[in-house]
This record gives C-alpha cells, structure tokens and sequence, in this order.
C-alpha cells in the first residue's frame, strides 16, 4: 500500500510556503509536513513541548526516556513526567545534566532547525509524578 502511494504521488508536484516549485521524488516526508503544519496552529511553547516529545529518546538517552515525558514548556520551564517516585528521586540529581542535553540538542546546527528552535533555552526542570 505504501510503495503505491508513493508510486502515485512521485508524478505529482508540490508548492512549497515560498511558492517553489519541488519535486516529490525528493522524497516526501510526511511528519516533517505534519511539524510545519502545526508550527502554525500551536503557540510556540506546545510546539517546543511537541518538538522534544518526539525527540526525545535522541535527547535523554534510552533509559531515561522509557521512565519520562515531556509535558510542558513555559517561561523556559520544562515539566518532566515521571513514571515513579523513586525515578524521580533519582532524576533530581541528574537535572543539570538533563538540561545541558535539552540546551545542547537545541542550540545543535543540525538540518532543518528553525531559528525559533535554536533560541530556545532551558533554564530548569519541573519533575512531576505522573
């Protein structure tokens, strides 16, 4: 089903926001679409909160990932779920760390960044049990 959809669209054309026109057989990457359409719907804060919930796992490592979530990002507060009181116990520890890789990830050159993604910076961490 998929390779037919892409079968399909790959003699298609799209108009980008800046009215260029791109190929599809550049391949098409539907959630980079999906990220750009909600930029414009959400307030910058639940777009920050949505950004590093779906990178998280790249951001914190895979064990602190399987026990957290981001939930929200205000005045350069970031609210942490944690799956259990002894977790986040010991995450109080770590919060510096944590921080440093949030800031770290954000302030990256990599591809595709937004300058509103690259000014963000995370002053502390709000650890609440979920």
């Amino acid at each position: 089903m998929k390779s037919e959809i892409f079968n399909i669209i790959e003699n298609f054309y799209i108009i980008s926001n800046n009215n260029t026109v791109m190929n599809v057989n550049q391949q098409l990457n539907l959630k980079d679409i999906i990220f750009k359409a909600l930029k414009s719907k959400l307030n910058s804060s639940d777009y920050i909160t949505l950004i590093l919930y779906e990178n998280w796992k790249i951001i914190c490592g895979t064990s602190i990932w399987k026990k957290t979530k981001p939930r929200s990002f205000k005045k350069n507060i970031l609210t942490v779920g944690v799956d259990n009181p002894v977790i986040l116990f010991e995450l109080r520890f770590s919060k510096e760390e944590l921080i440093n890789k949030i800031n770290n990830y954000f302030s990256s050159t990599e591809k595709g960044r937004t300058p509103t993604e690259k000014q963000i910076v995370l002053e502390d961490i709000r650890l609440v049990n979920d």
